[in-house]
């Protein structure tokens, strides 16, 4: 334990150098030997001698012995047995690397008074260790004692976690054992149990995702119901534009809304509309207007009174006259509204009577539009 700590204090002390270093160029560190290096006049070893020597003026060769009796061997096999680019360009790093930790001991060393903000740092780089990490810090703990602490915690964290890999590694075992021996079909049963371990540890892992999708599952549920209501609504709202004269709102088994309009008059054989059917023709654009995005088409229908052809012809041109107003109205600027004429064809009363063929002789507007 007294180890981990020492290894995560040593670390934390060398992520503060990059906050609390000074200038390499006042230390005279890692500054001049890229001037060498950009002067392209000198060979990779005398480029590390010369930062070497950097390092020795910052005490590098007392403070960090190890380090720079380590490299200095090196240096003095590569230039006795030749190196590659690669092994230059990584022994000239390691000498960087040791001017700035020679010039950040020696800083540390000269500073007096700045000890009580790299305290501060040091306790700030392990709350953010901590964070990563899920671990909730003591906040009366400091220094060692917080790193203690934190290591503590984090072993604790791992060993709940070894818990659960464990656990699941013996049930897996004794799920071996239970088949182990038996015919290819058991085998099977083995490969089946391993995968439900598998998939239950996931599930361990992504719990929090699982609730997530299973909220935005509700959402959608909540969406789908929301539209129903809104188009129920619409419907109701359709027909209570029309009176029982003037025409009557269906809903076809496919969702489409029919408004089968005939209060809707023109002259006789004629597909001009007859005057007077402005409050009834707005009744229309309103109803389509509660239906964004949806198709229209108009449907024309006659009754059974003169001849077939002409009745059909005449049920498509007034078909076409309240498809084209209709489009003007709601402002589409081109023809968007199918038509089509079904003449005597489709009667929803008896021709028989003058009531029966003034209701077949109607315009139905089909909206089509599902919930």
């Amino acid at each position: 334990m007294k180890l981990r700590i020492e290894v995560l204090v040593l670390t934390v002390s060398f992520l503060l150098a990059l906050a609390v270093l000074p200038s390499v160029e006042r230390l005279g560190g890692y500054g001049c030997g890229k001037a060498l290096a950009q002067e392209g006049e000198v060979g990779p070893a005398t480029a590390i001698h010369e930062l070497m020597g950097q390092a020795k003026k910052l005490g590098a060769k007392g403070q960090l012995p190890h380090t720079w009796w380590n490299l200095d061997s090196r240096l003095d096999e590569a230039e006795k047995s030749g190196a590659t680019p690669e092994q230059w360009a990584l022994l000239e790093t390691e000498a960087r690397r040791l001017v700035n930790a020679a010039a950040f001991i020696k800083e540390m060393r000269s500073q007096k008074s700045g000890m009580e903000a790299l305290l501060g740092r040091f306790d700030q780089a392990l709350e953010e260790i901590g964070t990563l990490s899920g671990v909730e810090m003591d906040p009366v703990l400091s220094g060692t004692d917080l790193a203690r602490d934190l290591v503590d915690k984090m072993n604790e964290e791992n060993l709940q976690r070894q818990f659960l890999v464990d656990s699941l590694t013996v049930t897996n075992r004794r799920f071996s054992e239970l088949v182990g021996g038996r015919t290819a079909a058991q085998d099977s049963l083995i490969t089946a149990l391993q995968v439900e371990v598998s998939s239950l540890r996931r599930q361990l892992w992504e719990t929090e995702l699982r609730v997530g999708v299973a909220e935005a599952d509700r959402s959608a549920a909540e969406s789908v119901l929301t539209k129903k209501q809104e188009h129920d609504a619409a419907i109701a709202a359709v027909r209570s534009l029309f009176t029982a004269e003037e025409g009557e709102v269906l809903i076809t088994a496919t969702g489409e809304v029919v408004m089968q309009v005939y209060g809707i008059s023109f002259g006789v054989g004629s597909a001009s509309l007859s005057p007077g059917q402005d409050d009834l023709v707005a009744k229309i654009v309103a109803a389509i207007q509660m239906f964004p995005a949806a198709e229209i088409s108009v449907e024309g229908h006659t009754d059974d009174t003169g001849g077939y052809d002409a009745n059909l012809r005449l049920s498509r041109r007034r078909a076409e006259t309240v498809a084209r107003l209709l489009e003007q109205k709601l402002g589409s600027g081109e023809q968007s509204i199918a038509t089509e004429g079904f003449g005597p064809d489709k009667p929803i009363a008896l021709n028989s009577t003058t009531e029966g063929r003034a209701m077949n002789r109607r315009i139905d507007v089909v909206v089509a539009t599902v919930p």
